[in-house]
């Protein structure tokens, strides 16, 4: 079944980010208007929901646009594990060339854990890669799961991460509410026995620039 979803998941996003060359907008009306770089929940189309709708997927907290001040040289997408209280890098670390000013960035999952695939396009750029992030993703097939998704426009700052994704797998009965921005404390997922984030880094270093230091 898994399989199934991400397959339809990447045929929508395809179709999603097939048009998202002019969907970024300049005012959220919430103080970060003068904003020259930024990452925000993206702004779908009623076009867009549809072909979602069309094939029963829930995607569009999983699609970000983002705009830059034309600075940039590469974006990175980094995903992690917790583990023993800090996050570990499973996905990323290699980054890709990315020189245009605005774009977007879709994610496409149902539990990270069973596998992931990400998603970029822009004007210059179209590319994606899928990734098989456990050997044992049917264990997570009964588990129950909380995802948190970036919900604001945030200010893009090169070099730092930006937290789009925390996502908790657990066979817990119940399962607490955090926002993203709680990545920068793993400390508040101590009780649970999976939790996995999704990052995103831009830079105006080059690919090689920042591969050379992770």
């Amino acid at each position: 079944m898994k399989k199934i979803w991400l397959l339809g998941a990447a045929i929508c996003l395809a179709a999603i980010l097939a048009g998202c060359s002019d969907k970024t907008s300049g005012d959220a009306g919430d103080g970060t208007k003068g904003l020259s770089s930024y990452i925000e929940p993206a702004q779908l189309t009623e076009e867009e929901k549809n072909i979602a709708a069309l094939l029963g997927l829930n995607v569009e907290h999983h699609i970000f646009d983002f705009v830059l001040d034309g600075a940039a040289g590469s974006l990175q997408v980094n995903t992690y594990e917790l583990s023993e209280g800090e996050w570990k890098r499973i996905v990323g670390g290699g980054g890709q060339a990315f020189t245009d000013t605005k774009g977007r960035i879709a994610l496409g999952f149902d539990k990270i854990a069973q596998g992931l695939r990400v998603a970029v396009q822009s004007e210059s750029t179209n590319g994606a890669t899928s990734y098989n992030l456990s050997e044992a993703a049917d264990d997570f097939d009964g588990m129950g799961c909380a995802t948190s998704f970036l919900s604001d426009r945030t200010e893009i700052v090169y070099d730092r991460e930006i937290p789009l994704v925390v996502q908790i797998i657990t066979a817990k009965n119940q399962i607490a509410s955090y926002a993203v921005e709680s990545f920068s404390s793993p400390e508040q997922y101590a009780e649970y026995e999976h939790v996995y984030a999704i990052t995103v880094c831009f830079s105006q270093k080059t690919v090689s620039e920042a591969s050379s230091e992770n």
